[in-house]
């Protein structure tokens, strides 16, 4: 409500989410997908049904697509330096390395219209040598659409989460824990939530060095036969907390990014 964004924006993407799932698990068990099947086991009606199983798939999206370069460029051994680091890529001329980074993740994005938009979030930075990365991970604090965009994948990646480990009783089931404490220093609120998103960032900078060794984009040579490619792994991580002194917040930012600035 604060943002102005209509219930009906969420109740579109939830019987996405929905008619998306429950095609996915008719084909999964072998079954007919039809319109009649999905509208009765998601409870969408029949013409809505109808138009989002027609719709064409969305492409995905610029941050998602932004992420997936700075993970290939972080992790392939062919944008790394002998010391594991991200290096200075060139970008000049037909034939190049940041054109051949991009070209890893997707030919159907231009490499130049990529560069533009990490050079204006501040992701990389133009050098003599050639463009250097800047960011470890790939954020979207500044565009609200994208946080929405992330917020309608993780709601149906942890709906299907949930709904294996309660009714499939996996081997190894799926992460799913939480932790909630109802009695904090509301003084102390603006550093936990710092002290959270650094963790939270070193969290998912190990689980992308752990995924990255068997990622087959990265890894290719893993692979011993087709047959082996295309396991995906999520792992998806928020916190929330009641909302700290406007002016205790401001405070902890501050000392926050000088605290950035000299390390």
């Amino acid at each position: 409500m604060r943002s102005s964004y209509p219930i009906q924006d969420f109740t579109s993407v939830a019987k996405r989410i929905f008619v998306q799932i429950a095609e996915e698990e008719l084909k999964n068990a072998g079954e007919k997908v039809n319109v009649s099947r999905i509208s009765v086991i998601t409870g969408v009606y029949r013409d809505e049904a109808r138009r989002i199983l027609d719709s064409p798939p969305e492409p995905p999206s610029e941050a998602s697509l932004l992420a997936r370069v700075i993970t290939q460029w972080r992790h392939d051994k062919r944008f790394r330096t002998s010391s594991g680091k991200p290096r200075v890529l060139s970008y000049r001329g037909s034939e190049n390395q940041f054109k051949e980074l991009v070209e890893s993740v997707s030919k159907n994005i231009n490499p130049g219209t990529v560069l533009f938009e990490l050079k204006r979030l501040g992701a990389v930075e133009k050098t003599k040598k050639g463009i250097r990365l800047k960011w470890q991970v790939f954020g979207t604090d500044s565009d609200p659409s994208e946080r929405f965009e992330l917020l309608s994948r993780d709601w149906s990646t942890l709906l299907d989460a949930v709904t294996e480990n309660a009714t499939l009783n996996p081997i190894i089931p799926n992460l799913h824990i939480r932790t909630e404490f109802d009695n904090i220093s509301k003084c102390h609120l603006a550093e936990i939530r710092i002290w959270l998103i650094e963790e939270g960032k070193r969290f998912h900078r190990r689980v992308r060095d752990y995924l990255s060794g068997y990622d087959l984009d990265i890894t290719p040579e893993l692979a011993l036969t087709p047959e082996e490619a295309g396991g995906r792994v999520t792992v998806g991580t928020f916190s929330f907390s009641t909302e700290p002194d406007e002016k205790l917040a401001e405070k902890a930012k501050q000392e926050y990014l000088r605290a950035g600035q000299n390390s």
